[in-house]
């Protein structure tokens, strides 16, 4: 988990200081929460009684992070923080909704985004 955390937190900095993108760019919240759940329904898998509520979250939370930083001058330090903690909030609801195989995956998937993250961009 702590590993998946910083790895968005770094990608949606990297979105919301990029002042001159556009929406259009990165995509509004509502293709972030879809590409999401996508991923983690394959990479997890989700039941079909878990994909709508994930979705949900994932999309309540992806509004949150465009309104609070994305539509924002906030600069990188804050922007990073401010999304660190949107996260973190967001995983102490998500994490209720899986199993524990679930949760095993889910960490190795914060693990692998951390690496393509890292070879990425550095």
């Amino acid at each position: 988990m702590k590993y998946l955390v910083p790895v968005f937190v770094f990608l949606f900095i990297h979105l919301a200081t990029t002042q001159a993108q556009s929406i259009s760019e990165y995509g509004a919240p509502e293709e972030r929460a879809g590409r999401m759940t996508e991923r983690m329904e394959e990479e997890l898998p989700l039941r079909s009684a878990q994909v709508k509520a994930i979705y949900a979250l994932n999309l309540k939370y992806a509004r949150r992070i465009q309104r609070e930083v994305i539509d924002t001058d906030m600069n990188k330090l804050s922007g990073y923080f401010r999304i660190r903690s949107i996260n973190k909030e967001k995983e102490e609801e998500l994490l209720p909704l899986l199993d524990s195989r679930q949760k095993e995956q889910y960490e190795k998937m914060k693990v692998e985004a951390t690496r393509e993250l890292l070879a990425r961009f550095f």
